[in-house]
């Protein structure tokens, strides 16, 4: 999104230290998810609707060259586990956007220096889920009222609550130190206190993944794994174990997790050859989530869109795209939290009217993400047409990329798809239309009955997908809407007020609008902000990866930076180097707690314990919804036998699709047939879990039947005479060998004589 372009710092002279050097572990939220292999590994996209990296059991790069990898599934047909990497940056002077620490570097302390020897990070996952509130839709994201259930609210002693949380303990690896890798393991962990489920039906938990760290040409970095997809309940009735719930389920545990990551860096003091170390100051997090079985094809609203919406209201992110409007151009610095406060209890602040998006950067991917859900879903049917974007779809690039023609006065002399940019804008859902199905803004018809907005009287507004709260009265929200901030760059485009980068020759995600200043990205945020936008960020019920905690502005310390609770963080709160050189003093944090309270930061396991449980039961069931539209605040209709219907409105209801790029419903499936020794490609378009319907009964089958299911990419065959772009791959790279939930497809992959 645009930012202003980072100010240019003048560099120290050599061989001075620079005391403004501050270092960071990026990305400062990472990602792993679930997989079965007991072993097999890659790493997490590090960019947009990429391919995950390839890589060694240990996380190290083969050949020490990233390439990406569809090769989802170990030899024995098993899903791999996706692994988190991170790495610690320096910002200084010499590198003010951002360079990655290496051994030997210069680390600059508090009154001391010396030469980089080792990384020290410590990780903390849990998971609370089985302790905490139950999620009843929106109920709770403005704090919980005082009867609102808890999940297996039948166990009552605050002893026994505690041992529902699933709490390995925090784990510390080095590659000088006693250990370079670390489980988060029932049983592996002496010097903590553990809490592990009992023996669970259909899958036991034992543990929530394991660390390692690598030094790879001189880099210390951080590898986190997560859980292996284990499901289960300890309940031991003739019916268990069951479930009965999208959401809640008591007696279940599944083994997702979050937590901070934290580091020292330990240097060779020159002064005195002591070894001391200095604290990497901001702790990042780590969030295991389910696989993700289509990672090339982006969401609708990723979460990096749903946090810089956020990042922009609530933090003054960019005062040039949203703040008073007569400080726009004054370069305003928020630097405490008081003046923050001040900024956010300003009811003047506004988005800037003169405020020009970039097309390719911010329009575009909003332009083509509904197009590419055909490829996980057949439910649009004659709406892949709507958004089509070849030269005669409404989406064409070639006509709604261009903007006016100005003349040398300023004024626009010619903007011939102004209509097309118009009537693309007025079909979406715009701030408080959550719950409206149908364009039914009259009065603009009434103004211009001849005008773009009367075309769009009556049709139905975009995005139809399903919204944070189809399901109950209480906070209705039916239909998702785009972030604020991607309606105001849509309408900013819709009145020709943007720019084709391309056609200035800009760098597209590095100037800043307007002037057109051409700088360095942001590495640490690059990276942070391409894994995020592989994350779901919208509808949130519960949500995928998180849920709705994640837009709370009082969980971050700052952009990106979620706000860690000290006591659960080795040596947070100090900044200073050892007291005892080359001793680091033990860390003995308290239990984990079942309280909400968030005004001191987040434990481990906080931001995951507001998500399904286990996921299963919610990953199957959001491929469709249906949605009454009958009245607009109401999803549940209660009607009164005293009432005569006739005199009621006719009750109406719509199925509406979820988000399946997360989770595919009907998908291109690669059958390969041969004539004589020639290959050729068979593309059928399929139930993507068939034989796991929507039901309590289709959950707890998912519980077992996730690891067997394929995942889509994009197709690396040939693309001529239709043939599908994304297709599935089930057992790794060979696309004869076809392997769907017990179905086998190898009997049309024969030669033929």
């Amino acid at each position: 999104m645009a930012k202003k372009a980072n100010s240019i710092i003048a560099s120290p002279e050599p061989g001075i230290l620079d005391p403004m050097a501050r270092y960071g572990i990026y990305p400062a939220i990472g990602i792993a998810r679930l997989g079965n292999s007991p072993d097999k590994i890659f790493l997490s996209p590090e960019q947009i609707g990429n391919l995950p990296i390839a890589c060694n059991d240990d996380g190290s790069i083969p050949g020490g060259q990233e390439q990406p990898t569809h090769d989802f599934k170990d030899s024995a047909g098993l899903i791999k586990r996706q692994a988190a990497r991170f790495k610690v940056l320096v910002y200084d002077r010499n590198n003010p956007n951002g360079k990655e620490v290496q051994k030997g570097d210069i680390i600059v302390g508090e009154g001391t220096s010396g030469k980089l020897l080792d990384i020290e990070w410590t990780v903390w996952v849990a998971n609370k889920k089985a302790s905490w509130y139950q999620f009843e839709q929106l109920a709770g994201e403005h704090g919980y009222a005082p009867d609102h259930p808890l999940r297996n609210a039948d166990v009552t002693d605050p002893n026994d609550r505690q041992n529902l949380i699933i709490d390995p303990g925090p784990q510390t690896v080095s590659m000088t130190g006693y250990q370079s890798a670390a489980k988060f393991k029932k049983g592996e962990n002496p010097s903590q206190t553990q809490n592990f489920p009992p023996p669970l039906n259909p899958n036991s938990i034992d543990t929530l993944g394991d660390i390692n760290c690598i030094e790879e040409n001189g880099n210390f970095r951080l590898i986190v794994r997560g859980g292996h997809g284990n499901s289960g309940s300890y309940k031991s009735g003739p019916q268990d174990p069951k479930i009965n719930n999208y959401a809640n389920n008591d007696g279940w545990f599944d083994d997702t997790s979050d937590g901070p990551v934290t580091a020292k860096l330990l240097f060779l003091d020159e002064t005195d050859d002591q070894i001391r170390f200095q604290v990497v100051q901001d702790a990042a997090w780590v969030i295991t989530g389910y696989p993700a079985y289509a990672p090339q094809i982006v969401g609708m609203i990723t979460l990096n869109d749903t946090l810089y919406d956020l990042y922009v209201q609530q933090f003054a992110y960019d005062t040039y795209l949203y703040g008073k409007r007569d400080q726009f151009d004054s370069n305003v610095k928020i630097n405490t939290p008081e003046q923050l406060q001040l900024w956010r209890d300003d009811i003047t602040k506004m988005f800037n009217p003169n405020y020009y998006p970039f097309f390719w950067r911010d329009i575009w991917p909003i332009l083509t993400r509904p197009y590419n859900m055909q490829w996980v879903t057949a439910f649009l049917g004659t709406s892949n047409v709507a958004h089509d974007t070849s030269d005669r779809g409404d989406f064409a690039k070639k006509k709604v990329s261009i903007p006016p023609t100005i003349g040398p006065d300023g004024k626009i002399v010619a903007d011939q798809w102004r209509g097309m940019r118009k009537f693309i804008y007025e079909a979406l859902r715009k701030p408080h239309e959550e719950n409206v199905y149908y364009n039914d803004r009259a009065d603009w018809a009434i103004d211009d009955p001849n005008g773009i907005e009367f075309a769009q009287f009556t049709k139905k507004l975009m995005p139809l997908l399903c919204g944070d709260n189809p399901l109950s009265n209480t906070n209705v929200a039916k239909f998702l809407k785009l972030t604020d901030t991607q309606l105001f760059f849509m309408k900013q485009w819709a009145s020709g007020k943007f720019i084709n980068e391309q056609m200035e020759a800009w760098e597209s995600t590095t100037a800043t609008t307007p002037p057109p200043i051409i700088a360095q990205p942001d590495t640490g945020l690059s990276l942070t902000t391409g894994v995020l936008d592989n994350l779901l960020g919208g509808s949130f019920c519960p949500g995928a990866e998180v849920s709705w905690i994640i837009r709370n502005p009082n969980i971050w310390a700052k952009p990106f930076r979620v706000k860690t609770d000290p006591l659960y963080v080795p040596n947070l709160s100090s900044r200073s180097v050892s007291d005892t050189p080359g001793i680091t003093t033990a860390f003995e944090p308290p239990p984990l707690t079942l309280s909400g309270d968030i005004s001191n930061g987040l434990q481990p396991g906080d931001i995951t314990k507001y998500s399904a449980l286990p996921w299963q039961s919610d990953f199957n069931e959001c491929a469709t919804q249906p949605i009454d539209i009958t009245y607009e605040h109401w999803n549940n209709l209660y009607p009164d036998p005293d009432i005569n219907l006739n005199f009621d409105k006719v009750q109406t209801q719509v199925e509406t699709l979820w988000w399946p790029w997360h989770r595919p419903m009907q998908v291109f499936f690669q059958i390969v047939t041969y004539e004589g020794s020639t290959p050729n490609y068979i593309y059928r378009q399929m139930d993507w879990s068939t034989g796991i319907p929507q039901t309590n009964a289709g959950d707890l089958k998912m519980v077992t039947a996730w690891n067997e299911l394929g995942f889509v990419v994009n197709n690396y065959n040939d693309l001529s005479n239709g043939v599908p772009p994304y297709v599935v791959v089930i057992d790794g790279d060979d696309p004869a060998n076809k392997q769907f939930l017990g179905r086998n497809f190898n009997d049309l992959n024969k030669k033929t004589e």
